[in-house]
């Protein structure tokens, strides 16, 4: 194990068929609404590169926008927007224009 993997607890454990699976470890914060730590649990002062999991953020202007209506996107584009992929055929259908 590294030391990043040590350092921060079991936050997730995933149980099928009655066999413990995996354990994912991490750490989270809570801050009150001038930002001072509330709970901290793991090593907090870490960076993390959230990359995928902020995807549905990205998103939200194409929504709020009113980009999504504008060109007619429904729930299957904004859903795309919203997801990683590998550009697969289906993919791509859906965002192809013309």
């Amino acid at each position: 194990m590294t030391p990043a993997t040590t350092c921060n607890p079991v936050l997730a454990t995933v149980v099928r068929g009655g066999e413990v699976e995996s354990v994912h470890r991490g750490s989270a914060v809570v801050a009150d609404a001038r930002g001072d730590t509330v709970l901290a649990v793991g090593d907090i002062t870490r960076a993390v590169f959230p990359r995928s999991s902020y995807k549905f953020i990205q998103a939200v202007p194409l929504v709020e926008s009113g980009a999504a209506d504008a060109f007619g996107l429904g729930s299957e584009e904004i859903a795309l927007a919203c997801a990683s992929h590998n550009a697969e055929p289906v993919h791509m259908e859906r965002v192809e224009i013309g």
